[in-house]
């Protein structure tokens, strides 16, 4: 009987060790390792908030001026926690960094996805 109850505990401890939660390490979430060199300002642009889980980033989509189809996105390093809302309409300023990250979902007409800097934010 002994026997099997120290089986019993050690499988017990394993289980309990093993199944931990993942977190998500906040600093290096919003560390922007991502981003490249600048190609860019922009101000006073208006868009939606969306996140993209697979990166587990926010990003604003925002309509290309003078198209009526066209989308750039920006990954936010520093969106606060009050814009955070998907599908939340802002207005932002900013700096444009290439970055290697791309939506998990596809949609029509990205024209191309950026890191995003925010110098502000304004929810419309």
């Amino acid at each position: 009987m002994k026997k099997y109850l120290g089986i019993f505990f050690l499988a017990l401890v394993t289980l309990i060790v093993s199944c931990k939660k993942d977190e998500i390490n906040e600093d290096e979430v919003l560390s922007c390792s991502e981003c490249g060199q600048k190609v860019g300002e922009i101000k006073d642009r208006q868009g939606s908030v969306v996140f993209d889980s697979t990166v587990v980033r926010y990003y604003i989509m925002m309509p290309v001026p003078g198209t009526i189809d066209s989308y750039d996105i920006g990954y936010v390093c520093d969106l606060h926690e009050e814009h955070q809302k998907v599908g939340k309409r802002v207005v932002v300023s900013g700096s444009l960094f290439l970055t290697s990250l791309a939506p998990s979902r596809s949609f029509c007409c990205l024209d191309k996805a950026y890191c995003l800097k925010l110098s502000s934010v304004e929810g419309i």
